[in-house]
């Protein structure tokens, strides 16, 4: 009997519907199983659950709870999650700081789906290419 691939499950953080069904489609395509959350106070309440992610990719600019002020939450809920940042915005992420930490990183906005997927690779993996087999 041959064990299941350990699943790869991302939360993505966006408050417009359009773009989260997007990167949706980009990363199941590349293996993931997706969790949405509209908005950084909801994305709370997944984190807040016992699902085992392996990292979120959120927006920075959202109503209710910014992206980046969501990831100071997550950094206290789940330390080591890594929030890869995907905005429009970038001038807004490195306001209050210069620098990100270890388990962050950003991708401008607009980018193609193989930036998607590298961004995630990279940032979670080590590597440009996402692993075969976990």
């Amino acid at each position: 009997m041959t064990s299941s691939p350990k699943t790869r499950r991302v939360l993505v953080v966006d408050d417009e519907e359009s773009v989260r069904q997007m990167e949706r489609l980009i990363l199941e395509r590349a293996g993931f199983e997706v969790i949405e959350a509209s908005d950084g106070a909801a994305a709370l309440d997944v984190l807040k659950t016992q699902t085992p992610l392996e990292l979120i990719v959120a927006d920075v600019d959202m109503p209710n709870l910014a992206g980046d002020d969501m990831a100071k939450h997550v950094a206290t809920l789940r330390p080591g999650l890594k929030v890869l940042f995907v905005t429009g915005h970038v001038p807004k992420l490195f306001k209050e700081q210069r620098l990100l930490d270890d388990d962050r990183a950003f991708l401008s906005k607009p980018f193609t789906s193989k930036g998607l997927i590298e961004a995630v690779a990279l940032l979670r993996y080590g590597t440009l290419n996402l692993p075969l087999n976990l």
